[in-house]
């Protein structure tokens, strides 16, 4: 008889049943809350990973950038909450809300009132989100300083700031940002969360959510700067209809989101059209991703298309992931606007000939 039964299930019952309560999937890939507000699921080792391909690309550190694109993204998530202020006990109720959102998104479990937390984000990301979450609380501003302690233990020092700040805006420059409507094709997801002291997993591996506006604000924060992307990145990605003044950050977030997903041991196998729908369904939909539907494909080319939505730099980059993982090899990506829907063209970067055999 065997010590170890293989089919033994560890995952929270009630932990997974709270989080899909509070976020539904849409048939389209979306991942929302009540609010309209979309999120992904990242693995944490994929979303360090991430952050590392992200600066490779653009050859500058983003620490500021990170923590300034999650304190403006979580700010208006949770900017409704205000109103719980001035009920009776608010403030109590209020910090209470903040430490359920904390522990549902699996960024850890903390006390607000003290200067150090315990979490497994990313330490500027994490630094955004507090500043974010105790600006709330306190009704006030402040200038952060923060420190990290080890792995997942980081000190804060906050001072007051005096000057009034105006709250962060919709990115409107950017179409796909924000959804202008959901869909009411809820459907059933089969993605179980499992606890740990801190946070939780899915499959053993340590995960959370984020807002999809957090990526969308780094892909602005960052484009700016970003002057030239090395050409070896330029020829795999050709964009269309998008405009020029995001493209460079746009370009470097795709890359990092497909060399994420190429960097995992993922298992890939395509053998008709058929196949695209569940490996999609696997990979991305169940995560958050949006859902890309194939259009056509022929031996080398495969043809997509999808809906503007908040998740599409990290959606495209993993299906080119996708596609590359299958066929084995590089591949170019054509992307073109059209009004409302994407359209995606997946061929092999360098061109193949077929010999005739007879």
């Amino acid at each position: 008889m065997p010590l170890i039964e293989d089919n033994i299930d560890t995952h929270d019952e009630d932990l997974t049943r709270k989080f899909w309560n509070q976020f539904t999937l849409q048939q389209s890939g979306e991942m929302a809350d009540d609010d309209k507000n979309t999120w992904v699921i990242f693995h944490e080792d994929e979303f360090n990973k991430l952050i590392y391909h992200y600066e490779s690309i653009i050859s500058s550190p983003i620490g500021r950038i990170l923590h300034n694109s999650a304190a403006d993204s979580l700010e208006l998530v949770i900017a409704n909450l205000a109103t719980i202020r001035a009920k009776f006990f608010g403030k109590r109720q209020l910090n209470k809300r903040l430490v359920e959102l904390w522990e549902l998104c699996g960024w850890g479990t903390n006390n607000f009132n003290n200067s150090t937390i315990k979490t497994n984000l990313f330490a500027s990301v994490a630094a955004g989100f507090y500043l974010s979450t105790v600006e709330l609380l306190e009704n006030r501003r402040y200038k952060l300083e923060w420190s990290q302690k080890s792995t997942h233990i980081i000190d804060f020092k906050r001072s007051n700031v005096n000057n009034v700040m105006p709250h962060p805006k919709l990115i409107k420059s950017i179409p796909w940002a924000y959804l202008d409507d959901l869909k009411a094709s809820i459907i059933n997801c089969d993605v179980k969360l499992e606890s740990q002291e801190l946070g939780w997993s899915i499959e053993g591996r340590t995960s959370f959510l984020l807002p999809c506006d957090f990526f969308n604000r780094v892909i602005q924060n960052s484009s700016g700067f970003v002057e030239e992307l090395p050409s070896k990145i330029y020829e795999k990605w050709d964009l269309v209809g998008l405009d020029e003044i995001y493209s460079n950050g746009l370009i470097a977030m795709l890359e990092s989101a497909k060399e994420v997903f190429l960097s995992m041991d993922n298992f890939v196998y395509l053998r008709d059209e058929q196949d695209w729908d569940k490996t999609i369904f696997k990979h991305m939909t169940c995560f958050g991703y949006a859902t890309p539907q194939l259009v056509r494909q022929d031996e080398f080319t495969s043809i997509f298309q999808m809906n503007l939505t908040p998740s599409l730099p990290l959606s495209l980059g993993k299906l080119v992931g996708l596609w590359e993982r299958a066929n084995g090899k590089v591949a170019k990506c054509r992307i073109t606007r059209d009004k409302r829907v994407i359209n995606v063209e997946i061929s092999p970067l360098l061109e193949y000939i077929l010999e005739d055999t007879n």
